[in-house]
C-alpha cells in the first residue's frame, strides 16, 4: 500500500492496523483513544540521510493525531508512547522510515454557519442548548432514556430506577439527588463522564455499573485510575457489577448501605 502524506483513506487503515495490535496487546484504553483520532503525516523540520555516507538526505516526518479538545489531556506521555510502538512499526511496513513520533492536537471546530440576518437573529430570546449530561451518548443516539435523562446501558437504568425508589422513601432531612452521565473536568485527568454522581447531606459519591469490559486487567488499571482522581477530591466511588442488576432487591439493599455509609454517617 503506498502510503503518500495526503492518503487519508490509506492513513485511516494504518490507524485501523495500529488500533488492532493495540487489542492484541490487551491495551484498551490506548486503543479507545486511536479509535477516536485522525492521523495525518507532516513535515517536522529535521532531516535524516536514508543512505549514510552520503550527501543525500530526506526530510522527517511526524504522525500528528487530531482528536477532540476532551480527550488531548488523555493522552499522556506514557499512553503516547504505548500508541508509539505500534504505529512506528506499521508505518515502517508501508515504506514510511522517515516518521519519528506522535504530537496530539486539538481538532479545530468548523466555523459557525450564520444567516445574512444574524444581528435580527441574536434579538430574538434565547433557546435554551442541552447541557452535558451523557454528552456522549446523546450525540451518538440510540442510548435509553428515561425522564428525559440518557443513560449508557440497560443496567444503568435499572441502577437509577432503584435510586429513584431510595430516594421517594428518604424523608426530607435526608434527601438525595442523582445526576446520571454528568460531564465533569477533573485535574491531571481532562473531562471525565461517571455513571452516576449522588449527592445528599452535603457530600457526595460517585457510582460506577462495571459491565464485562471493566475486567481487563487494563480496564482495572485505568478505574482504578479514575477511582484515585475522585478520591483527590474527597469523594468515593461505589462500583457495582452490571450483574447486580439481575437481582434488583438485593443491589436496593446493597445500594442503601452504601450511601448511608458514604453520605449520612459521621465519619
Amino acid at each position: 500500500m503506498s502510503l503518500d502524506d495526503d492518503a487519508v483513506e490509506e492513513l485511516d487503515l494504518v490507524l485501523g492496523q495500529t488500533h488492532h495490535l493495540l487489542g492484541e496487546a490487551g491495551d484498551e484504553l490506548a486503543q479507545r483513544l486511536v479509535q477516536g483520532a485522525k492521523l495525518t503525516l507532516r513535515r517536522d523540520g529535521g532531516y535524516f540521510h536514508p543512505t549514510p555516507g552520503d550527501n543525500w538526505r530526506s526530510d522527517t516526518y511526524e504522525a500528528v493525531f487530531e482528536v477532540a479538545p476532551s480527550l488531548v489531556p488523555e493522552f499522556t506521555s506514557e499512553i503516547v508512547d504505548r500508541i508509539w510502538s505500534k504505529l512506528e512499526p506499521v508505518l515502517r511496513q508501508h515504506g514510511r522510515q522517515d516518521v519519528f513520533g506522535v504530537v496530539v492536537e486539538p481538532t479545530v471546530p468548523p466555523l459557525p454557519e450564520v444567516a445574512a440576518d444574524w444581528r435580527a437573529q441574536a434579538e430574538q430570546p434565547p433557546v435554551a442548548l442541552p447541557g452535558n449530561q451523557a454528552r456522549r451518548e446523546r450525540a451518538n443516539g440510540g442510548y435509553p432514556v428515561s425522564d428525559g435523562l440518557t443513560f449508557g446501558s440497560r443496567a444503568e437504568i435499572v441502577v437509577y430506577e432503584l435510586l429513584v425508589e431510595l430516594q421517594r422513601a428518604c424523608s426530607r432531612h435526608r434527601a438525595i439527588a442523582m445526576m446520571p452521565l454528568p460531564a465533569a473536568k477533573l485535574r491531571d485527568a481532562g473531562v471525565r463522564t461517571p455513571d452516576f454522581i449522588v449527592l445528599g447531606n452535603g457530600r457526595a459519591v460517585v457510582i460506577e455499573v462495571d459491565g464485562p469490559h471493566h475486567y481487563g486487567t487494563t480496564r482495572k488499571a485505568d478505574d482504578a485510575d479514575r477511582d484515585r482522581h475522585w478520591d483527590r477530591c474527597g469523594v468515593h466511588t461505589i462500583r457495582i457489577g452490571a450483574h447486580h442488576t439481575d437481582e434488583p432487591a438485593a443491589l436496593k439493599e446493597l445500594l442503601r448501605e452504601e450511601l448511608d455509609r458514604w453520605l449520612f454517617q459521621t465519619r
